[in-house]
């Protein structure tokens, strides 16, 4: 790969845990709560909560076709990959942001690119594996849940994002350890997201319709291989952070992009003693 920005880091300390940025109960009676009279979760970390989880998404495209699902402060263990149809948002809210475990050693992750959120096209019966979401998938969202990988999943990703219009990731933390990446294939605009960890922050490629994916106040630190690896992104950075990292933005071989950058912050790492 050929390495644009290298041995990039910041100036100075990036917090390890983003606070919750919706810190109350959000009312919305066309809403649906992911809450434990409503849906079979625990929210302790310890319990399996996929099921639940997926139940509630499916809930929320049954009875409104396109809405918000409340996710509430806690630790929502998953082991397979939960799936977000199109014009649906997951919002967490809490004194706590709420965060999706994917749990050490979790079958099925070693491999990868593994999802622990897809971002799907549709909604198939339940034998078929849903569509990539694709330019006619609108209004998807996550804002303030966080994604923790825990060790013994190389392979897993944090969200498979390859949406278009009006979709977007924000207020996040990802804390990738040995897992892959934060992100895989993103698109159109993620604001207030942080990744540590990981082989890469974001892996991304041409977003879906085309057009340039934004990234807004995100801050990269301890990334293995590159806080970006990308190519035909259209990349758009805005006051983007690296700590850490032997390579800040990547392109692939045989690959070029349009790269525009401001307000960013980038220092050579000190030479060792």
């Amino acid at each position: 790969m050929r390495t644009i920005l290298a041995l990039a880091i910041l100036s100075s300390a990036v917090p390890l845990f983003g606070s919750s940025y919706y810190a109350a109960r959000l009312d919305d009676p066309r809403a649906i709560y992911l809450t434990r009279d409503k849906f079979p979760v625990q929210g302790d970390g310890i319990a399996d909560d996929s099921a639940g989880l997926q139940q509630a998404i499916n809930t929320v495209q049954e009875k409104t076709n396109q809405g918000i699902l409340f996710v509430p402060a806690g630790r929502y263990r998953l082991t397979r990959t939960i799936y977000v149809w199109p014009g649906i948002r997951l919002i967490g809210f809490g004194s706590t942001r709420p965060a999706f475990v994917l749990a050490a050693n979790t079958p099925g992750f070693q491999q990868g690119p593994a999802y622990i959120v897809f971002f799907a096209g549709g909604r198939r019966n339940a034998k078929d594996p849903p569509p990539d979401a694709i330019p006619g998938t609108f209004y998807s969202a996550i804002s303030n849940i966080d994604i923790e990988i825990q060790e013994g999943n190389p392979g897993a990703v944090g969200i498979r994002a390859h949406y278009a219009q009006h979709c977007f990731l924000a207020h996040m933390d990802f804390h990738i350890g040995s897992g892959l990446a934060g992100i895989h294939d993103g698109g159109n605009v993620a604001e207030d997201v942080h990744f540590y960890g990981g082989q890469y922050g974001i892996w991304t490629r041409k977003p879906s319709p085309g057009w340039q994916f934004t990234l807004i106040d995100a801050t990269f630190e301890g990334q293995r291989e590159a806080a970006i690896r990308e190519h035909e992104a259209g990349l758009t950075l805005i006051r983007p952070q690296f700590k850490n990292v032997p390579t800040a933005i990547s392109i692939d071989p045989q690959y070029s992009d349009e790269l525009w950058v401001k307000d960013g912050r980038m220092k050579a790492s000190p030479a060792p003693r």
